[in-house]
Formats: structure tokens, C-alpha cells, sequence
């Protein structure tokens, strides 16, 4: 491998190490879930999603901030 080469690969390595998760539960309980989020809220919505099937229910949109979305788990 070239100098270059691997001056170009290393510098993808870094590049995708700091791409962080788009979104994530920063609180949770059955009845609630706290995301934070980067970009579109298609992406804690769907981390809202995931959390409340666990109780068998159904995530519902109560407010968002810039970065933090919040949402109520709720029987279907």
C-alpha cells in the first residue's frame, strides 16, 4: 500500500470513528422516553419506538427541543 494510500484509508477510519449515534434514550421508564437526537427526528422516533414495544406500547410525540425529544409510551 502507497503512503498516500494509507494516509487516505487512516483518514477514513477517524472520519467514521467520530460519527456518534444519530439518536439515543437518555431517560426511559415504561410510560416515557427521553431521546436525544442529532438531525432528523425520524431517528428518535424510531429509538422511542423501539424502547416502548418493550411494554407493548406505542410511542406518541409530546414535545421536541433542538436536540431532545420527548414521548409518552401509551397502550395502542
Amino acid at each position: 500500500m502507497t503512503r498516500t494510500g494509507l494516509f487516505f484509508f487512516l483518514f477514513l477510519c477517524v472520519l467514521c470513528a467520530c460519527q456518534g449515534p444519530s439518536a439515543f434514550l437518555l431517560r426511559a421508564s415504561a410510560t416515557a422516553a427521553k431521546v436525544a437526537y442529532r438531525g432528523d427526528l425520524a431517528n428518535a422516533t424510531a429509538v422511542a419506538r423501539r424502547h416502548c414495544a418493550r411494554y407493548e406500547r406505542v410511542e406518541r410525540l409530546v414535545s421536541a427541543d433542538f436536540d431532545t425529544a420527548y414521548f409518552k409510551c401509551v397502550r395502542p
